[in-house]
């Protein structure tokens, strides 16, 4: 079933309240997990945005707070969340400063987070139900698609839907390092060279490929999220939405700068 804007970003991924959520792939995640959470608690949820890798430190402000322990304390998260329910939490900040990309959507400090382990995110999950977990579990580099390495994602075991992201932008655009992280993955993949221009093809045998759902636990569900800028649909949006049906849950379509950020949603 195809169902149109109105809805918003968390009801259009199926996300409910108290679930543990993993964002991989690319296009968008921190942006999208900021909205989220956004979202999560504007309806009076409590939700965690945290990280098994490592990403910018959010510029956190009015409820926004930020707890850094390399093994947090359940209690401890659950009065924080009381007092401020926009909760980043992460094990350590990283030495030296770090520049968020000049385009990069959400306020951000200079310096970057050390993720937590999976383990430590599985107790927390259990020792605190209904807190709803946002989890980036990879990283893309600013591209907009991705290729895992050996040790990618890192998905926690208690996650019940992972949401495997890709940019619609880099539609018509070579294959190259600045569309592809891992772009020597990609050709072999792909069995193409560099350099050839990226079609809605060569995008789904990415998204539907085994390495795009590695790491994925077996009861959790997956829904592929596709990213652009421009809040007018893609010309080729549905068509590859389609071509994503039988390996994914729901697709969705999502211009997440955009006021309203859900542009469609295919759902079996």
């Amino acid at each position: 079933m195809l169902q149109w804007p109105a809805m918003k970003l968390v009801e259009a991924l199926g996300i409910q309240p108290g679930e543990a959520i993993a964002f991989v792939g690319a296009g968008g995640k921190t942006t999208a997990i900021w909205r989220a959470q956004a979202e999560l608690v504007a309806e009076g949820a409590r939700a965690i945005y945290t990280t098994t890798t490592k990403m910018m430190e959010p510029a956190l402000q009015g409820d926004g707070s930020l707890c850094l322990a390399p093994r947090p304390d359940a209690a401890r998260i659950a009065d924080l969340l009381n007092r401020a329910p926009h909760l980043v939490l992460a094990a350590r900040r990283l030495s030296g400063t770090y520049t968020p990309h000049a385009d990069h959507p959400v306020p951000s400090r200079p310096f970057k987070l050390d993720g937590l382990p999976t383990d430590v995110l599985d107790e927390l999950v259990a020792q605190l139900p209904g807190v709803t977990w946002l989890i980036e579990a990879d990283g893309a580099k600013g591209c907009g698609l991705k290729l895992h390495a050996a040790h990618e994602p890192v998905i926690p075991s208690h996650v019940t839907t992972v949401v495997v992201m890709a940019h619609l932008d880099v539609m018509g655009r070579p294959l190259d390092a600045t569309t592809a992280h891992r772009v020597d993955d990609a050709t072999r993949l792909l069995s193409v060279p560099i350099g050839t221009p990226i079609t809605p093809t060569l995008f789904a045998r990415v998204l539907c490929d085994e390495s795009s759902l590695k790491g994925v636990p077996k009861s959790a569900r997956v829904v592929a999220m596709l990213t652009q800028r421009s809040a007018a649909l893609h010309p080729a949006a549905l068509a590859l939405a389609d071509l994503l049906r039988e390996r994914y849950s729901r697709v969705v379509i999502a211009a997440l700068r955009a006021d309203d950020p859900v542009l469609a949603a295919l759902m079996q």
